[in-house]
């Protein structure tokens, strides 16, 4: 939701004197590291300081004829040797070197076509020259790594739920967080993934909901922090009963567009997170925001502080009730920025993680109490309205195993919550792609298991640029109204991007899948 990408950040350009030189680089050569293929290099703007970007084509040069193809984009921002430097007219130090990844499903598109790279200047009327080395190296053809072994998961095809190509009301009306339905009082399902202006699918069946253009939320844009309505998504549901239906908003302050940070464009120094209340009275089809203070629902026990982001906390899955209680899960990352416990290193006020959370009135936002590692009783603050003089004891510390959740379910016949997680990077479960781990307690979770990695996932696609995200699980044989309990063959719900035409060209898929190998593995 919004984006967020750790990765990334805003280089310095400042110049080393007051002549722009031109672009210049070399292509060293392209190998095979770990599980995939780099390209290697370095690229500069002669006499500037600042890493620029590199965009790499195939077949030819951007401007040649006919012209190549765009194949990705990055940055020579890594360390490099004085010599580099010397061709840069740069101080010792510099950072212009590049290590590309080059992923196999690019590959699929364009082997044994020639690389060429362009650098991208960053001052002056300067031309987005050439790098040396352009054309003298192939782009080589994939080589996927060996699986490891996973279950028999998949279950039917992927099916488009929402393409936005076809189903958009809007440029940004895109799935922007992982797919919920409930049931209202006349029987209809309402499928939404959100973005920061809210529609559903509507329809009598998961597999006949059609996207609607009805607007059943607008973002405020409001400017006063301490209103915490700013760009809102709505990603957890709970129908009480038919006609009043909760939601969870996830806000983002963006605080580059209210006058608040000195680089208007710097979206994560200027980013603050805070989780909102609110409420539909017609069965879901439209949702207001009580007025400040009673839209508040969770948050860091700090103010938003300026040029110090990313700040806040995210509730990235849905609402599951299991008995007298309703559960969920918030997550955080550690924050201020570059803290932690190495020598150099400032202190982190949020250490983050993920920890769970529950209450016994969904109807009351302020019900709503964290894991404090004894039992549900940390209590949230609202760092605008509350003097608060013991920070720490208003931060729910983390728990093991569900840092990636994006999904619970519980499915009753084992008595076990049911954790949805998608990683896109290596971790110490393994590789990327999709896990599962349970619980009995919503507390104690076990390993994540690996259902089927990213690298399967991308075999299966057409040639292209994909990504995924928003992991859910939706079954359509569930007997509740907020479809939170699921069998052994429920809906796998996700969003696949298209990184060449991106951010507006996604498409929410669901693909029947089989759990019954989880559950067996669990009541061994």
């Amino acid at each position: 939701m919004g984006g967020i990408d750790f990765a990334a950040g805003s280089s310095a350009t400042q110049a080393q004197n007051s002549h722009t030189g031109s672009v210049t680089g070399v292509i060293d050569g392209v190998a095979f590291e770990g599980d995939q293929y780099y390209v290697h290099g370095w690229a500069c703007q002669e006499g500037i300081r600042g890493a620029i970007s590199i965009n790499l084509y195939a077949d030819g040069a951007a401007g040649g004829k006919p012209p190549g193809v765009y194949v990705i984009a990055d940055t020579a921002n890594l360390d490099n040797e004085p010599a580099v430097d010397r061709e840069c007219h740069d101080a010792n130090g510099g950072k212009h070197r590049f290590r590309t990844a080059l992923p196999n499903q690019l590959l699929r598109s364009f082997q044994n076509k020639k690389l060429f790279i362009h650098g991208i200047a960053l001052a002056g009327n300067v031309d987005n020259s050439l790098l040396a080395g352009s054309g003298n190296f192939s782009l080589p053809t994939p080589k996927w790594p060996p699986d490891p072994p996973t279950p028999n998961f998949l279950d039917g095809p992927a099916v488009a739920a929402f393409d936005t190509r076809k189903d958009s009301c809007e440029q940004i009306d895109i799935p922007d967080a992982a797919a919920r339905a409930f049931r209202d009082n006349k029987g209809t399902i309402h499928l939404i993934a959100s973005h920061y202006v809210t529609r559903a699918g509507l329809g009598p069946t998961l597999e006949t909901v059609k996207h609607n253009c009805q607007v059943v939320y607008q973002t405020p844009h409001d400017g006063n922090i301490a209103d915490f309505n700013d760009y809102t998504w709505l990603n957890a549901f709970y129908n009480v009963d038919g006609k009043r239906v909760v939601a969870l908003g996830h806000m983002e302050y963006h605080g580059w567009e209210h006058g608040q940070c000195a680089g208007k464009t710097d979206t994560i120094t200027c980013w603050y997170n805070v989780q909102t209340f609110n409420l539909s009275e017609d069965g879901g089809y439209h949702f207001a925001r009580p007025k400040p203070p009673a839209n508040y629902f969770l948050s860091l026990p700090y103010k938003y502080q300026v040029n110090q982001g990313p700040e806040g906390v995210s509730v990235d899955a849905n609402i599951v009730k299991v008995g007298d209680w309703y559960y969920t899960a918030m997550s955080g990352w550690p924050w201020p920025p570059n803290c932690g416990d190495g020598k150099g290193l400032r202190p982190c006020l949020n250490p983050g993680g993920t920890c769970p959370i529950r209450t016994a009135n969904i109807l009351d936002a302020s019900s709503w109490r964290g894991w404090d590692g004894k039992g549900f009783n940390m209590v949230f603050a609202d760092p605008y309205r509350e003097l608060i003089t013991n920070p720490a004891s208003h931060l729910c510390p983390q728990v093991p195993n569900i840092e990636f959740l994006t999904g619970f379910n519980y499915y009753e016949p084992a008595h076990l919550f049911i954790g949805t997680q998608f990683t896109p990077v290596e971790t110490a479960y393994g590789p990327p792609g999709v896990y599962f781990t349970t619980s009995p307690d919503f507390v104690h979770w076990s390993k994540p298991a690996l259902a089927l990695t990213m690298n399967q996932m991308l075999r299966r696609e057409p040639e292209g640029n994909w990504s995924y995200a928003y992991f859910s699980l939706i079954d359509p044989r569930s007997t509740d109204s907020n479809f939170m309990t699921i069998t052994d063959t429920p809906y796998l719900y996700y969003v696949r991007s298209d990184e060449n035409h991106g951010p507006y060209q996604r498409v929410l898929f669901r693909q029947k899948i089989k759990l019954n190998w989880l559950i067996k593995g669990q009541s061994r």
